[in-house]
């Protein structure tokens, strides 16, 4: 079942302009390495605001809150979806913000 639904993934095309005209699993592995490098790039700028040595305590706290908003939306959609392996990640990093949040009041 899983190399039909495989199969049909990368028979069906999408024109999409500009000449391309990705399949269905080209789009997939599009999004979940997209993923891959995004959650890459957040922790790696985290780490640049938390080691800079002009960084406030006030930046911080507004840096942790909007790593838990993004944090708690990707926690929604991946429950909507029913998609358990992001869906664990998320919860597991969840409560690492909460943390820092309560700590740095």
């Amino acid at each position: 079942m899983l190399a039909a639904a495989l199969a049909a993934m990368r028979a069906a095309h999408l024109p999409m302009g500009m000449g391309m005209a990705p399949s269905l699993f080209d789009i997939f592995r599009d999004l979940a390495f997209t993923m891959s490098v995004t959650f890459f790039a957040l922790a790696a700028l985290n780490v640049v605001i938390v080691r800079h040595r002009d960084t406030t305590p006030a930046l911080l706290r507004s840096v942790t809150v909007l790593n838990l908003v993004w944090l708690t939306g990707f926690i929604a959609v991946c429950w909507l979806y029913a998609v358990p392996p992001p869906l664990v990640s998320g919860v597991a990093i969840w409560p690492f913000f909460l943390m820092a949040l309560l700590r740095n009041r």
